[in-house]
């Protein structure tokens, strides 16, 4: 049955650089299971031990906690083919520190961790992403708290602009992240984020094209922060 997603799996971080041959014969030496779920169904709850790696192949997962005023938060979108808390399976705690919530209809594939670590001893490349994926997730969270402190969106674009000029060491910034991506990483609507970056872009701040950020008005994003 999973071959019909061996061609959307390709497209998972979990296998760059395997094409569908190789992924095939790759994931035919595990067992594994499909599981679907409908819109709003809980996949997991905050607390589940979380004991086999879950790879989306259709649909949208959004991972929510609960404040003590019992107010929702969105931490993240995930959308398949991105494979569900890489870093978690392996953990001395591996309980989600997260609900998991289907934003849509949703199938996954589930593989037991037994079955992970020998897909991990028989293919070096999995094993050198599966390292990627889990330290890229732990960096995205870790800028999302240091986020915090700022107050503002315009604050926190503007934090985070310097941030990744320090880092690049230059006025011209590659953002790492899609528009939709960094919505996430603000805890905000993609439309308040389209907003900020067309107000710091008029202003003659920055000048914003795709990906691409130049800083035109250093001392200016830096008031930003310090106000």
């Amino acid at each position: 049955m999973i071959e019909e997603y061996i061609k959307i799996l390709t497209g998972c971080p979990l296998f760059s650089g395997l094409d569908e041959t190789d992924l095939a014969e790759l994931l035919e030496s595990v067992p594994s299971q499909i599981l679907a779920y409908d819109s709003g169904n809980l996949l997991m709850i905050r607390g589940d031990e979380y004991t086999s790696l879950k790879i989306l192949l259709e649909g949208e997962v959004s991972a929510e906690i609960q404040d003590f005023d019992g107010r929702t938060i969105k931490i993240e979108n995930l959308k398949a083919p991105d494979a569900l808390a890489t870093g978690i399976l392996f953990a001395d705690d591996n309980t989600l520190p997260v609900t998991l919530v289907a934003q849509n209809p949703v199938k996954l594939m589930a593989i037991k961790k037994d079955d992970v670590i020998r897909l991990a001893q028989s293919n070096s490349r999995f094993l050198v992403n599966y390292f990627s994926d889990s330290g890229n997730k732990v960096a995205f969270l870790a800028e999302k708290i240091r986020l915090f402190q700022f107050k503002s969106l315009k604050e926190k674009f503007a934090g985070y602009i310097l941030s990744l000029s320090s880092k690049q060491k230059s006025d011209i910034i590659t953002l790492p992240y899609s528009r939709e991506k960094l919505a996430e990483l603000f805890a905000v609507a993609r439309p308040s984020l389209s907003r900020t970056c067309s107000e710091l872009a008029d202003e003659g701040i920055l000048r914003l094209k795709g990906k691409t950020v130049e800083i035109l008005r250093r001392e200016v994003l830096r008031q930003i922060i310090d106000s």
